[in-house]
């Protein structure tokens, strides 16, 4: 069930093979002053017959960037499959070919796959109302990282034992919940926690969040659909992250977990460790 991301091929660019990447005795990926263990894995849950859920890796060797991202599709068998696949291979190429810094080029590619998802849900029957969630973590080897979202698909950090979200849940629970209406238990079992007040695709226009994040040894990354937090609890999460030797382990154990405690949705999980290279 698990698998390394893939790394997509830039059309435009030449791009070293994957085998051209250095690895460390450990297996880990050497970059950016770094030593990586990154991975990631999907799957459609005991209840759902099929996976809405999209998840990619993209490389961009000229810029020294990595891009993470999962997306969590809806509007329906197809629907849900056609705007998560969009959305992840929108942000794939724009970040790669378009111009500006990370946080511009994220913005821009998020507003893009919104455009091209509503449009074709506008033109198909089968299709309308099609949107999805986005996070997308940007790894660069020349400055700092950055998250950006839409929805309630997460990026948490492992740091010393304490897991934080790094992302806000654009969904009508969470916005109870930052308003101090409710606590984070009754957000947790809201009967509406599900009801989205952010998407990308439904609408015209989509606001997006872009932060940077801070990077240090022994941090861990963690993107994810609500199929992930939705079955698990931050201690267990924190527990699997804490336990992984690595990244392909930590995936395995996280959607085994969310399947043992019900699978009751599509769940995605990818997951970066950061070691001190050399």
């Amino acid at each position: 069930m698990t698998s390394v991301v893939p790394s997509t091929p830039h059309p435009k660019k030449e791009v070293p093979p994957v085998s051209k990447r250095k690895f460390d005795d450990e297996g880990r990926e050497v970059w950016g002053g770094w030593a990586l263990s990154i991975a990631g894995t999907s799957h459609a849950g005991r209840v759902r017959l099929s996976n809405q859920d999209a998840f990619d890796r993209f490389d961009d060797p000229e810029r020294d960037e990595i891009l993470l991202v999962v997306a969590d599709g809806m509007g329906g068998h197809r629907g849900g499959e056609t705007a998560s696949a969009m959305a992840v291979g929108t942000l794939g190429g724009m970040c790669r070919e378009g111009e500006g810094d990370a946080p511009a080029r994220l913005c821009a590619a998020i507003e893009r796959a919104n455009r091209e998802i509503f449009e074709r849900g506008s033109k198909s029957s089968m299709l309308k109302g099609m949107g999805t969630t986005v996070v997308a973590l940007l790894l660069s080897a020349r400055g700092p990282a950055f998250v950006a979202h839409a929805g309630d698909s997460r990026l948490y950090r492992l740091r010393a034992g304490s897991l934080d979200a790094l992302t806000d849940d654009h969904s009508l629970a969470g916005q109870l919940l930052r308003n101090g209406e409710i606590t984070e238990e009754e957000a947790r079992n809201h009967p509406r926690r599900s009801v989205l007040i952010r998407s990308v695709g439904v609408h015209k226009q989509v606001e997006v969040d872009v932060a940077p994040v801070e990077i240090s040894v022994a941090d861990t990354f963690l993107l994810c659909s609500d199929g992930i937090y939705e079955m698990l609890r931050d201690k267990e999460i924190a527990e699997i992250l804490g336990r992984a030797p690595d990244a392909h382990t930590a995936v395995a154990w996280l959607l085994d977990a969310a399947n043992q405690n019900g699978g009751k949705d599509n769940a995605t999980a990818v997951v970066v460790q950061v070691f001190p290279a050399g």
